[in-house]
């Protein structure tokens, strides 16, 4: 019976405590979009201090009920706080940069006689999508030469660097001897640009496609059917364009394109 009252009383103890219940941010946000970064506390038995909003341990927001105005931010690079929508609950950051990227923390602290406190804290990342689809070019003057044809797929500028990845037939190529990777090319403003090579292994025709991806938010595809014989010069060319579901959530396919490289007639004819 002790011990069963011992612990009721514990119970009871931290139900009255300041403590976190739930600190949300967005793991990713685009570039000039809204971020809301959420931080739910119950108080207890204790009065409401503060509320701080720190970014790699830099504070930038902070909500103290027994001040007028009771929300005042602090001016740090790629950190615009929206006032008017932050509260002592939640702070809205609007539009954010590729500079917002970081760990932020909420820290809420209580009045005396406790002056207890209790903090929680997660990543977000900023990211830029690129504003085209990956693009497949080919190495005229090899394929020429009657070896195999070598075909490189490009990125547009994001940040953080677009993955590539390449599709024989629909199943991922993994042989290193097959793939040239490049190193990313550096642009202004922070962006990035990347590139990875393909040999194409000769005697058949395939279907080859390029993947791009983005922080496991953004996914586009050039693909071409391909051919052992002079590929690169072939003048016909179409595009096709699907389009996914239209949303800006950033956990589907945003956009999916498809390049299709054509074989002349006279290529048709000599396979």
């Amino acid at each position: 019976m002790f011990v069963l009252l011992a612990v009721l009383s514990l119970l009871i103890k931290e139900s009255l405590l300041l403590r976190i219940v739930r600190v949300s941010i967005p793991s990713h946000r685009l570039r000039g979009q809204q971020a809301q970064l959420d931080c739910d506390y119950e108080l207890g038995d204790d009065k409401l201090y503060s509320v701080k909003w720190y970014r790699d341990n830099e504070e930038f927001y902070r909500y103290m009920p027994k001040y007028e105005p009771p929300k005042h931010s602090y001016k740090l690079e790629g950190i615009k706080v929206d006032l008017s929508k932050s509260d002592d609950k939640k702070v809205v950051l609007h539009p954010v940069t590729l500079k917002s990227s970081g760990l932020y923390r909420c820290e809420v602290s209580a009045e005396a006689p406790s002056f207890a406190s209790a903090a929680g804290e997660s990543k977000m990342e900023v990211i830029y999508l690129p504003r085209e689809g990956p693009r497949i070019t080919g190495n005229e003057q090899e394929n020429r030469r009657g070896d195999s044809l070598f075909l490189n797929c490009t990125s547009g500028r994001s940040y953080p660097a677009t993955v590539l990845s390449w599709d024989i037939d629909g199943e991922k190529v993994t042989d290193p001897n097959l793939l040239v990777e490049y190193p990313p090319i550096q642009h202004a403003h922070g962006l990035l640009s990347t590139a990875l090579g393909l040999r194409v292994p000769p005697g058949r025709t395939m279907e080859v496609r390029c993947i791009a991806r983005v922080a496991l938010a953004w996914r586009e595809g050039s693909e071409a059917v391909v051919g052992n014989s002079q590929v690169a010069d072939s003048k016909e060319a179409m595009l096709l364009v699907r389009s996914s579901s239209g949303a800006s959530s950033l956990s589907i396919m945003l956009l999916t394109f498809s390049l299709l490289q054509l074989l002349s007639s006279s290529m048709l004819l000599e396979t």
